[in-house]
């Protein structure tokens, strides 16, 4: 399933970057580009238990300055997460110019952002522009076939984004239940975040407008659709709501591995080349 986020053909708004107000890289070291989650904090979030892990000697990490919204949430004159997003890539974009061979590392919403534009730089949409690796810890576009550790089925609640890793390497994360990386492709929760990427409560035109041209190319037709498991919506929903599922990287450990999530992230990371 194409991530209905990333669009057919690079907009032309992404054509050049600029990156302002950064540090600069000594040589011998790899830099870590983070993109946080919705409604974290910036500076201090679920990343900063991945990179806690890594030699500072090393790695210098720079956060991705971006809203980290999805419309109404944290704020309730934020923008759609679908406008958000691509703000974000461009801003990322940018900080990929200025650091090439960066690593992408992103959460959440964040990782929605680097995933769409490791998947770009894949596809050649940017020849000037290298990265090393794109790690993703709960993907909303997480592909089917690409995860670390055990495979248990299921993909991003926004529907599966390849990403192509013949030029960088690929780290997908994601946890047994968590709705947002490893939804059951046809689960009724994947219909409902089709209807509210694009909410905001200071641009409704733009969601109505949005509706309508889903509805159009036939993405809204759930509910005409026989047999829909709302019950099983709702149970796969109560893992972000209630189970934790979302918010397990930081201190559950891998399933069949004795170490968590982050701590195997920033493993993998370390031994990027």
């Amino acid at each position: 399933m194409n991530n209905p986020q990333s669009p057919a053909t690079p907009p032309a708004f992404i054509s050049t970057f600029v990156a302002t107000d950064t540090p600069e890289a000594a040589s011998d070291m790899r830099v870590i580009i983070t993109c946080r989650g919705i409604g974290e904090p910036y500076g201090t979030n679920s990343l900063s238990g991945v990179t806690k892990n890594l030699d500072p000697k090393k790695y210098l990490i720079i956060e991705l300055v971006w809203s980290a919204a999805f419309g109404p949430v944290p704020r309730w004159d934020g923008d759609s997460f679908t406008v958000n997003v691509l703000h974000a890539e461009h801003a990322l974009l940018g900080l990929i110019a200025k650091y090439p061979g960066a690593i992408l590392l992103g959460y959440s919403g964040g990782a929605q952002v680097a995933g769409n534009v490791a998947a770009q730089i894949g596809e050649g949409w940017h020849p000037a522009l290298t990265i090393r690796a794109v790690v993703l810890i709960s993907d909303p576009s997480r592909h089917t076939s690409q995860i670390i550790g055990v495979n248990r089925g299921g993909q991003g609640i926004l529907g599966g984004r390849y990403i192509k890793s013949d030029r960088f390497q690929v780290l997908q994360f994601s946890a047994p239940g968590d709705p947002i990386s490893e939804l059951p492709e046809g689960n009724a929760l994947a219909d409902l975040a089709q209807l509210i990427t694009s909410l905001s409560l200071v641009d409704v035109p733009a969601w109505m407008e949005d509706l309508r041209r889903k509805a159009l190319a036939g993405a809204l037709k759930f509910w005409q659709r026989s047999g829909v498991d709302w019950w099983n919506a709702y149970k796969w929903s109560l893992g972000y709501t209630a189970h934790g599922r979302h918010t397990c990287y930081l201190h559950e450990k891998m399933q069949g591995e004795s170490v968590t999530y982050a701590e195997r992230a920033a493993s993998m990371i370390a031994g990027v080349r």
